[in-house]
């Protein structure tokens, strides 16, 4: 079946651009219209909304001329004129006033200005009827010729009606679909099963335009009248009949209880022969109807609901035609609008399908020509109209596609994209200017025209199974516009008024935009950005209120006559500058240190100036700076001075006057004065000499914090001090010492001051670093043991150290003094007496004092140490003493034991060997004769006898003592 159908295909087809003008006029629904305007350049983003007078739930048409001017409408009962008034025989016709398809207005093959009306009635029981219409009757605006009105085709039909032209000529075959014993006499009986046809034919010779009154006959039926259709027996009376664009497809929509659903068959634009098994896509409640323009896809909506509720449901299907063997697996339910309800849908001379909404204010769309269409339900606004289920029906062959052609612009890549590209297994194609390609596969083809005008573009395809088509179609290329550069003398503006923006006529641009381009052909419009500019919306005003500063202006040329989009458009831009009245105020002045000549006068560097005075205007854009030495010189632009050279003032302080000049308008200058100063020196404080000691290590040399200078230098200004070594360093501000600076005998420092102004003086002064005198080393001092000691205080004559440490220097000019520390003596504080008592040091045999000898006149000193060296002395053990509480010999003493060991032990023992009494250097107490030790421990005192004791000093230097003592009371 597929290789039949496909071979049925193999014929030259033609299409006709200009005859989808006929369909650029939509009345319809509730007073709802709609223009698709041939020109969309002289339209917005959104076809056109008009009021009109119709009222028709369902079917409607209407038909324009082929320049898309409307001619007249009908809702199957009345025909109105393009005026919306009723022609005067244009009433009483029998198309129903609720049927899907209540009318289709054909175009007379051969006769200009005639239409035929085909009507469908309510239900089964209406007549297929036909009326005629003149345009040149009523005075240009058309009526019904009388005796050609309500001519019966089929007693009774569908609410049904579709129409394509035949191939190779301008006639045109209308069909429907009813009762296969139905004729133009009898309404028949029974369910609708078959399909007919009838040829509207016309002859070229003399202009004659008629409709045959029998149906054709169908071969495949055995040469009756009607082709049957035994899948869709049907009471199918609500729902579309759709024939493809291409003419080779018909689709059947049923919305009936039994057997409704789409059925699918084959048609012969050729011959007006049916065809086909009747293929079921889909068998629920389906009344929306429409192909691509290309014949490729196929749409239909499920819907059982007459109109809308909260609850209802619209689903919206595709079908790819393609793959005969797999089109019921293509299938795609794109759509699910909850509170939908069925409606017609209907081609547009855009290419796109449009979609009826019950009682709303918008129509739906889809874009057709995708396997991933995509539903929006707002697509045009037909407000204050309402639509309702039906929407007019053209000859579908109006809109019919062989390829799609993408941007038919001179000088672009124009694409063509062939219908059921998968299926394409090479192309030849003649492109009409020339060009000719080959093409291998299913790929798009691009050409590239060089010049506009209408060229026959012809392709012969072979499609995958072998199978070769030819198709011819006209297109157009429109010439694509080019945004020519605007004169660079006219983008500049000065505001005079210091209004804050300026009015600038943008039509002056236009003739440099345009160049040698027509202007009858292209427009020009301006836009704030590129966005808008490219899209041509939100155009700017001719008067265009110009801010200061940089303006970017686009500007768009589109091609008026291009039904492109795009218009074959391009956009550029330009830049108009608005300037203010250039002004400055308050320009700081310009200081100048005076040099060592204290004269007030000095060279000023003027062109060094101008950023600072440009920088307090705030760097105003395209202005020129001159300097003058009066205000009429400024005002009058004379007199300028040479700022490539130093300007020697004259005064201090000296006023000069800038002028501000805007490069675009000579008219558009400011000025101002500014003041040369030349600033005195600072005047520095006196910094008195430094003498300072030698310090430790005493080496000749000491560390200065230069800083403790800075106030005195400084002399109550503020600024920055700094010290060098030389005298051209601190005129140079170069090779500044560090503030901790050593000095080494005696150094001049010079001292930079640098005040706010930048303004700089020096001065100096010495330091000098006196040296320490040269102390001697005293000699060791040592302990006296004789009868007298007390080591409880030993005295020490510091007094014989003076000469050691005077070193042959003069007592009189020094001062000699002792301490314990080295710091002591170096702060001189803590001094020792000269009579100097220290007590026994258990455990030291040596200790440092210092010597500290002070200049009584620089007050420089030097410090050196001795030892003092504490001897034991003998220690005498007494033989006995009688403890008897008389105050003498009370207790065991042994005078310096714990004054000169601080680790010994004493223990004492009895005849018998054993310890009764011990003690030690760290709880040390005096044996009185009262044990500690053994059975008798505390317990009164040691009878009279001899006792044996032994001392451990725990000294490596001294031997252990063992003796005894006598105890007698």
């Amino acid at each position: 079946m597929k290789k039949a159908i496909l071979l049925l295909l193999t014929l030259v087809i033609s299409f006709s651009v200009t005859a989808q003008e006929e369909s650029s006029w939509w009345v319809f629904g509730r007073r709802a219209a709609i223009e698709f305007t041939p020109n969309p350049q002289n339209r917005s983003a959104l076809p056109l909304i008009a009021n009109s007078t119709i009222d028709q739930d369902e079917g409607v048409g209407t038909i324009s001329d082929e320049n898309g001017n409307l001619l007249f409408f009908t809702d199957g009962q009345t025909i109105f004129n393009r005026n919306g008034d009723p022609m005067p025989n244009g009433t009483g016709l029998l198309g129903g006033t609720s049927a899907t398809q209540a009318a289709i207005i054909i175009k007379a093959p051969e006769t200009a200005g005639v239409y035929f009306v085909f009507t469908a009635g309510n239900g089964n029981t209406s007549p297929m009827v036909y009326s005629r219409v003149e345009m040149a009757l009523n005075g240009g605006l058309g009526d019904v010729v009388p005796g050609v009105k309500n001519i019966v085709l089929l007693a009774a039909s569908s609410e049904k009606l579709a129409a394509t032209i035949q191939t190779g000529s301008n006639n045109a075959y209308v069909m429907t679909f009813g009762r296969s014993n139905a004729t133009s006499v009898s309404t028949g009986s029974g369910d609708n099963n078959a399909l007919f046809a009838w040829e509207v034919r016309g002859i070229a010779g003399p202009n004659v335009s008629f409709v045959l009154p029998a149906p054709i006959a169908q071969s495949a039926n055995g040469g009756l009248p009607y082709f049957s259709t035994p899948l869709a027996a049907t009471n199918g009376d609500r729902g579309m009949l759709r024939v493809s664009p291409d003419g080779t497809k018909l689709a059947i929509g049923t919305q009936n209880l039994t057997n409704q659903g789409l059925f699918l068959y084959d048609f012969n634009p050729g011959n007006g022969q049916f065809s086909g098994a009747g293929l079921q896509l889909d068998n629920g409640p389906v009344y929306g109807v429409e192909f691509s323009p290309s014949s490729q896809y196929l749409y239909h909506d499920i819907s059982s609901s007459f109109s809308p509720t909260a609850t209802s449901n619209r689903k919206l299907v595709q079908y790819d035609l393609c793959d005969q063997a797999n089109i019921i697996s293509s299938r795609n339910e794109f759509a699910d609008i909850t509170g939908g309800s069925r409606g017609t849908l209907q081609l547009g001379r855009d290419g796109i399908i449009y979609v009826t909404r019950w009682d709303q204010s918008w129509l739906g769309s889809i874009n057709p020509e995708t396997a991933n269409p995509v539903y929006n339900p707002t697509a045009i606004d037909i407000s204050p109209g309402q639509a309702q289920q039906g929407l007019p029906v053209f000859v579908q062959s109006s809109f019919a596609s062989s390829f799609t052609v993408n941007d038919q612009c001179q000088g672009d890549a124009t694409e063509f994209v062939l219908a059921c590209l998968p299926q394409v297994a090479a192309s030849n194609w003649d492109f009409g200017d020339g060009n000719t390609r080959m093409v291998t596969g299913p790929g798009i083809v691009t050409n590239t025209y060089a010049s506009a005008g209408t060229f026959t573009v012809t392709v012969n395809v072979t499609n995958v199974s072998g199978d070769v088509r030819d198709f011819t179609q006209d297109i157009t290329i429109y010439e694509n516009g080019i945004v020519d550069p605007v004169d660079v003398t006219l983008l500049d503006y000065c505001d005079d008024d210091n209004s804050g923006d300026e009015i600038v006529d943008l039509s002056q641009f236009t003739s440099d935009v345009l160049g040698t381009q027509d202007a009858a052909t292209f427009n020009i419009s301006y836009y704030a950005n590129s966005v808008d500019a490219d899209a041509g919306q939100n155009p700017l005003p001719l008067n265009y209120n110009a801010t200061l500063g940089s303006n970017t202006i686009w500007v768009r040329i589109e091609n008026n006559t291009s039904p492109i989009n795009d218009g074959c458009s391009a956009i550029g831009s330009f830049v108009l500058t608005v300037s203010s009245v250039p002004t400055v105020s308050n320009i700081p002045d310009y200081e100048i240190c005076d040099d060592v000549s204290q004269d007030g006068v000095e060279d000023f560097d003027l062109a060094s100036f101008l950023p600072t005075i440009a920088a307090q205007a705030g760097n105003p854009v395209d202005v020129d700076y001159t300097i003058h030495e009066s205000q009429a010189d400024a005002d009058m632009n004379m007199g300028a001075i040479d700022t490539t050279v130093p300007y020697t003032n004259t005064m201090s302080p000296q006023v000069l006057y800038v002028r501000l000049q805007n490069i675009n308008d000579i008219d558009c200058f400011g000025t101002a004065p500014f003041n040369l100063v030349v600033l005195n020196a600072p005047t520095l404080g006196t910094v008195a000499n430094i003498e300072v000691c030698d310090d430790a290590p005493l080496d000749g040399s000491s560390d200065f914090t230069l800083s403790d200078q800075d106030a005195t230098v400084a002399n109550g200004s503020t600024g920055i001090v700094t010290y060098h070594a030389t005298q051209a360093d601190a005129e140079s501000g170069a090779a500044a010492l560090p503030n901790v600076y050593t000095v080494s005998g005696t150094e001049t420092i010079y001292a930079r001051f640098v005040n706010d102004a930048g303004c700089s003086g020096t001065t100096s002064f010495d330091i000098t670093v006196q040296a320490a005198p040269a102390i001697g080393n005293a000699p060791d001092l040592t302990n006296i043991c004789d009868g007298s000691v007390d080591l409880n205080q030993n005295l020490f004559e510091l007094s014989v150290q003076d000469t050691a440490v005077l070193n042959g220097l003069n007592p009189a000019d020094y001062t000699i003094s002792y301490y314990t520390t080295d710091s002591d003596a170096q702060n001189a504080t803590n001094a020792l007496p000269l009579s100097y008592t220290v007590p026994f040091q258990s455990g030291v045999t040596t200790d440092l004092l210092f010597a500290r000898l002070e200049n009584n006149t620089t007050g420089c000193f030097n410090t050196s140490q001795f030892t003092i060296i504490f001897e034991r002395c003998e220690i005498v053990f007494p033989e006995g003493f009688s403890p008897n509480n008389d105050g003498i010999n009370d207790t065991f003493s042994i005078p310096g034991l714990a004054e000169q060991y601080n680790n010994f032990t004493l223990q004492i023992f009895n005849r018998n060997g054993t310890v009764v009494y011990e003690t030690s250097a760290s709880n040390y107490e005096e044996f009185a004769g009262i044990p500690n030790k053994g059975a008798l421990a505390g317990d009164g005192l040691l009878p009279v006898g001899t006792y044996f004791y032994v001392i451990q000093y725990n000294d490596q230097d001294e031997e252990d003592t063992a003796s005894w003592v006598y105890i007698n009371y």
